[in-house]
């Protein structure tokens, strides 16, 4: 009968759970502008300890705001599929049957979404893709328990990072451009194709930043070409599959050692290889920690989730 309810604050918070605390953003969107950053926390917290886990959702006002978890890049997998031609309330149902023999576990185990693929509308004849996105039950109960039961946080979504990226590259593509996105952190390299705001194809390869970032210049050397032949197939790959994209360049995400690395992509792909800072899209003047390009390497799936959209 009655009903109370309490005005959040604009913007939404990303909180990525680590194997001892959460890491934690929150951007205010901006017409026209850069995104303005207001929060940014890494926080090293007693995971087992309710009082602990309260008291930071407490410290950060994380009950008031829109809250979206970010997964790891090993709890889950992105399948790219072909389109199914059934009622939309039928497609989570039918795409689960369509992935089941993909995963290494029961599909009825599966928490499954589904990604619409923008399609060519000057050929209706060619394939049309989505993209299916499966996580383990368990992977999603952890951050329900975690956030929501245990920490009361008023979760309201959970996020990959191949999205949290995709909400970056958003800013930074041309009208009527795809855009190529590469990001290293310490779990791995994450590739993006997007166009139009939206997410065509990912691919994520096993390279981090540290690797990157090897004191032996053969080692980086080797690294380098390790990445490139790979970045060579994708996008040879996505021109293939996506021909109505035109991929305008590769973009570098920040970490350290960048310039090396950049300068040995110029050299060696065919496609424009330029790169940005996290101060080009995000207004980081209430965040001066983020000023060192090693903790924006961590934090930029983090600020990227933060920027979803459908604020209330």
């Amino acid at each position: 009968m009655w009903k109370f309810w309490r005005r959040k604050q604009k913007g939404w918070s990303a909180l990525k759970l680590t194997s001892d605390g959460i890491c934690y953003a929150h951007v205010e969107r901006r017409q026209g502008g850069k995104q303005l950053v207001t929060a940014w926390t890494c926080e090293k917290l007693d995971m087992q300890s309710d009082h602990a886990l309260k008291a930071f959702a407490s410290a950060h006002r994380l009950a008031v705001q829109h809250c979206v978890a970010l997964m790891d890049r090993n709890e889950y997998q992105v399948f790219q599929v072909d389109a199914l031609t059934v009622p939309r309330q039928e497609l989570k149902q039918a795409i689960r049957w369509s992935i089941k023999d993909m995963l290494d576990y029961p599909v009825a185990n599966a928490t499954v979404d589904v990604l619409d693929i923008p399609h060519d509308t000057s050929n209706p004849a060619r394939p049309r893709f989505m993209l299916a996105v499966a996580a383990r039950n368990e992977n999603i109960r952890k951050r329900i328990e975690c956030l929501i039961e245990r920490s009361q946080v008023d979760l309201e979504a959970i996020d990959i990072p191949e999205l949290a990226q995709r909400n970056i590259a958003a800013l930074l593509e041309q009208e009527g451009r795809g855009l190529a996105m590469l990001s290293f952190n310490q779990e791995g390299g994450l590739l993006t194709f997007t166009g139009g705001g939206e997410l065509y194809h990912a691919r994520q390869i096993d390279v981090t930043a540290d690797m990157l970032q090897a004191s032996d210049p053969e080692r980086r050397a080797h690294v380098h070409e390790r990445v490139a032949l790979d970045l060579q197939r994708s996008l040879d790959n996505f021109e293939r599959q996506f021909p109505y994209v035109t991929i305008s360049q590769l973009m570098l995400a920040p970490f350290a050692m960048r310039e090396e690395f950049h300068e040995y992509l110029r050299s060696y792909l065919y496609l424009q290889v330029g790169k940005f800072e996290l101060t080009d899209v995000f207004d980081l003047a209430e965040v001066p920690a983020l000023q060192e390009v090693a903790v924006q390497s961590s934090a930029f799936q983090v600020l990227g989730a933060a920027l979803r959209e459908g604020m209330a």
